[in-house]
């Protein structure tokens, strides 16, 4: 090891020795943690059995026929991240 790789390590161990201020960051509220949806997380899922008008199948499966369980999941989570007024509904 090279004394350039030595110094690197070293800086390296005492980055993570020292503790990391948190204090100029703000916490997060319950309300915005909510609205995080990371890219990559996988949520847990749920068979489930409904009937659904076939036209609503028919404009779901419109832009390419595969794939039309999840934009019916996908227009099911806008509506309630947008605040969709399910009462209203019935």
């Amino acid at each position: 090891m090279n004394s350039a790789n030595a110094l690197a390590t070293n800086e390296i161990a005492a980055l993570k020795k020292r503790p990391i201020d948190f204090s100029d960051i703000p916490e997060l509220t319950p309300e915005q943690a909510k609205e995080l949806y990371p890219k990559n997380w996988k949520p847990r899922k749920q068979a489930i059995s409904a009937r659904i008008d076939m036209d609503t199948i028919d404009w779901l499966k419109d832009p390419g026929g595969k794939g039309y369980l999840q934009r019916l999941n996908a227009v099911l989570r806008w509506a309630r991240m947008t605040g969709c007024p399910i009462a209203n509904l019935t």
